[in-house]
């Protein structure tokens, strides 16, 4: 279960998170035009893309800070929401946050939690196929030496390399492009991982015998139990604290 935010960052994401969500397509959409398309742009296009990229990164730098200080964990949040951070470092990867699906109770437990971890995974490969390849391209494009020039070239080693296969055709030979390299097979080795425990639970779901139904609604039910739980030792903490008598019933045994 997700710790609370608070009200005030609540209130917040709920009104930025669409619009950060269309100004990371934006970004996408500048940033790979300008590397894969860079040969035929004018000079002036380009240095209008970098101002582009460059006001959107501010903006999220800026929402980064927002949400940091208005977050109830403070500056735990840089810690615990990796994806924001690395959404400052290349703001194209910000659709990445579909990723949180995966850390839900939920997330295999029932059918419609199956489903959106699927769509999850997805979304997840399409995006860091297309960051990947854009990104060692412009690593690579620069080398003569480097054998992958074309964004052709850059799909097809993304393809091979978050899949693990490796067929050494297409390699990087620069640190950047390394670096992004061992990236997309982590990212990609643990998205397998997810495939695979999803599907794991659908073969257990469909050999137990029970209804997804019933199954999510004893799911709610358990939710609902454990949040009155909480919520009644919260009530009890806040009366503890607020008693007067507390403390003195506290210091009794001391001074006998």
């Amino acid at each position: 279960m997700a710790e609370p935010m608070g009200e005030k960052y609540d209130a917040y994401a709920k009104k930025t998170d669409a619009p950060m969500a269309a100004l990371a397509l934006i970004f996408l959409v500048v940033w790979s035009s300008r590397i894969i398309f860079f040969a035929s742009l004018p000079g002036g296009v380009r240095a209008t893309m970098l101002t582009v990229q460059g006001v959107i990164w501010a903006i999220f730098l800026t929402d980064l800070i927002i949400r940091t200080v208005i977050s109830k964990k403070s500056w735990r949040y840089l810690w615990t929401h990796p994806i924001d951070v690395v959404a400052v470092l290349v703001p194209a990867a910000r659709p990445l946050k579909v990723l949180t699906a995966f850390t839900q109770a939920t997330a295999f437990a029932t059918a419609a939690g199956r489903m959106k971890t699927m769509q999850a995974v997805v979304l997840s490969v399409v995006l860091l196929l297309w960051i990947g390849s854009v990104a060692v391209l412009a690593a690579e494009r620069p080398l003569a030496d480097s054998a992958i020039n074309t964004f052709g070239d850059a799909l097809w080693w993304a393809f091979v390399t978050v899949t693990t296969v490796g067929y050494g055709d297409f390699a990087p030979i620069s640190v950047e492009g390394r670096i992004i390299a061992v990236l997309m097979m982590l990212i990609g080795i643990a998205l397998i991982g997810v495939v695979t425990a999803s599907v794991a639970a659908w073969f257990v779901a469909l050999t137990s015998g029970g209804d997804d139904e019933e199954e999510e609604a004893r799911e709610v039910t358990r939710h609902d139990e454990l949040m009155a739980r909480v919520a009644e030792l919260e009530a009890k903490i806040d009366r503890l604290a607020g008693s007067p008598e507390a403390p003195a019933e506290r210091a009794g045994p001391e001074r006998q």
